[in-house]
């Protein structure tokens, strides 16, 4: 990290200022200093959830997000979903090295306006939840298997396949009653568990409680080069939100529609493009709902809505 930050430092020489941060406080002071003189274009030097934080400290110093600059992640992250949507191209240094090239002309790179999702809702000891994202897994099988996801060594498109193999394998065993020892077969138990909630879609109830999916995009994503969800956010305006009670060989069979970013062929599966959804758990379990690849735990409910339009600058280094 040190060395990195030295090397963006010799890049910038006196357009700009680095600043390295280890923890959130850290992060959110960093923000604050930045935005206090706001340079031309942002940084978040990563992925995803750099992304995700910066832009929700930032949005806490500013009337309307519409008067942040640019917010440019650097490919850092395990997925950069963002960053692929945008057509960002290269890695930290030649992300900036072209960024720096750009702006020396008196020239802002084209700048892509992404549609955003906006999350309110209520923590179990009653604090209030408000923040912005891009992409939502709330419960079911995008939430558990990002769990799992995290649980790998090494992260990227071949833990999502690993994740995704062992998964369907411990499932069919399972089903094959197949000799194994549990910690195998609760793989599978744990990541085709369904969310206990109930869920409403422009104000029409999604029939059952036990969800095998909760999912909710603000534009088509492309998982590490994977799978292809959120099909029906590609056009600006509106979100693609699925729930329902799919159950696992539902989505096993569906894999093969995820790889090519199609719909999922289900009937227990509502999924539609929409302007809000609301979410409230049942039960003892609360929500731990994955945002950007960040996981928020203890919530109780939750209300997705269409957020505010991010600039992203298309650089490619």
């Amino acid at each position: 990290m040190a060395g990195r930050a030295r090397r963006l430092e010799r890049l910038l020489g006196w357009r700009g200022t680095v600043y390295a941060t280890r923890t959130l406080d850290e992060l959110g002071g960093a923000v604050h200093a930045l935005l206090a003189d706001p340079p031309a274009v942002l940084v978040t030097d990563g992925g995803d959830g750099t992304l995700h934080w910066v832009l929700n400290e930032a949005r806490k110093l500013v009337r309307d997000v519409a008067q942040l600059p640019p917010l440019l992640p650097t490919n850092g992250g395990t997925i950069d979903f963002v960053a692929r949507k945008v057509g960002i191209a290269g890695h930290a240094e030649s992300i900036v090295a072209a960024l720096i090239r750009e702006l020396d002309r008196d020239r802002m790179p084209e700048l892509v306006e992404l549609d955003s999702l906006w999350l309110t809702g209520e923590k179990s000891d009653g604090e209030r939840f408000d923040r912005l994202g891009f992409a939502l897994a709330a419960g079911g099988i995008g939430q558990r298997f990002f769990s799992k996801y995290y649980e790998e060594k090494q992260l990227g498109a071949g833990a999502i396949v690993r994740v995704v193999a062992k998964a369907v394998a411990s499932r069919l065993a399972g089903s094959l009653r197949a000799p194994l020892p549990e910690r195998l077969l609760d793989y599978g138990r744990d990541v085709f568990r369904p969310t206990s909630a109930r869920v409403t879609i422009d104000g029409q109830v999604v029939p059952g409680t036990a969800h095998g999916a909760i999912h909710a995009g603000a534009m088509d994503l492309h998982l590490g080069g994977v799978f292809r969800v959120f099909p029906l956010a590609r056009d600006d305006g509106a979100l693609h939100f699925q729930a329902g009670e799919i159950v696992p060989h539902e989505m096993i069979l569906a894999l093969p529609a995820l790889a090519r970013g199609g719909a999922i062929p289900s009937e227990r599966l509502r999924e539609v493009r929409g302007r809000e959804m609301s979410i409230e758990a049942i039960g003892d379990e609360d929500l731990a709902p994955i945002i950007d690849g960040e996981t928020f735990a203890g919530l109780r409910n939750l209300t997705v809505r269409l957020g505010p339009r991010i600039r992203v600058p298309r650089v490619r280094g």
